[in-house]
Parts: C-alpha cells; structure tokens; sequence
C-alpha cells in the first residue's frame, strides 16, 4: 500500500514538472523576436525616462533600465519620445 502511495506522489510530481515546464516553454515562446536586431541586441530602447534610444542614439549604451522594442516606430507609438540634439 505505502509503494502504490510513493507511486502515485511521483507521478503527480512529475506531472507538476512537466506542467513548469510547458508553462516556461510558452511563454519564451510567446516573447516579441521582433525586440531584438540581427545581431541579438535590443533594437531600440524605451528609458524609463521615457526616451526611446536606438543604436545610433549618443546614449545607447548608457540605457541599461529599459523596455525593449523592434523599431523606433513601435516605441514612439508606446509613449515614448526621441532623444533631443
């Protein structure tokens, strides 16, 4: 009786983990891959003082607080501002 009870707690164990792990493999899969460029960065940069910053921008490497979009347009559209001369 008590290895059919080990049993059974194993296998809901497993079912748990396996649950996890569909559950983390949906959401990566669900992640915009439009926020990165070609070569794995960020495309552009929303700062958290609202500025979006792309690879060109003085201050792009700077930016480490940020929310992450494909293109300028995409982050001017969610609020944000271009940078100032």
């Amino acid at each position: 009786m008590l290895s059919a009870n080990v049993r059974s707690i194993q296998t809901r164990l497993t079912s748990s983990k396996q649950i996890a792990s569909l559950l983390v493999a949906l959401s990566l899969a669900s992640m915009p891959l439009t926020s990165f460029s070609q070569d794995g960065g960020v495309a552009v940069k929303l700062s958290t003082s609202g500025i979006c910053h792309d690879a060109s921008s003085q201050h792009y490497e700077r930016v480490k607080n940020f929310k992450p979009y494909g293109s300028m347009q995409e982050c001017l559209d969610n609020g944000g501002r271009v940078p100032k001369k």
